[in-house]
C-alpha cells in the first residue's frame, strides 16, 4: 500500500477494526471487526486483498448457499424523492 492517502493526501494511518458493509443486486452482508488501515485526517479506510476476498467467499456462500449466519438485522428502506419536507 502507498504511504499516502488516495483521498486527503495524509501520510498517517492508523490500525483499527471496522464494520464493513457489502453489497451486491440489493443483496447485504454486514462484517464486523474488520481490520485495516484507516487515515487519521479523514478516516479513508484501506483493506487488504485477502480480506476482501474472505468478506466476498463469505457473502457468496451466504447468498448462493444458504449459510447459516450469526444475526440478521430489518432495515428500513425509502426513496428520497417520497421523503416528507419537515
Amino acid at each position: 500500500m502507498s504511504k499516502i492517502c488516495h483521498f486527503c493526501g495524509n501520510k498517517n494511518f492508523k490500525t483499527n477494526n471496522v464494520q464493513y458493509i457489502c453489497k451486491h443486486d440489493n443483496k447485504f452482508l454486514i462484517v464486523n471487526d474488520v481490520p485495516c488501515l484507516q487515515c487519521e485526517y479523514c478516516g479513508e479506510q484501506y483493506f487488504k486483498a485477502d480480506v476482501l476476498k474472505k468478506i466476498e467467499k463469505e457473502f457468496y456462500e451466504i447468498h448462493s448457499f444458504g449459510k447459516i449466519i450469526k444475526t440478521e438485522v430489518t432495515v428500513p428502506v425509502e426513496q428520497f424523492m417520497e421523503l416528507q419536507v419537515a
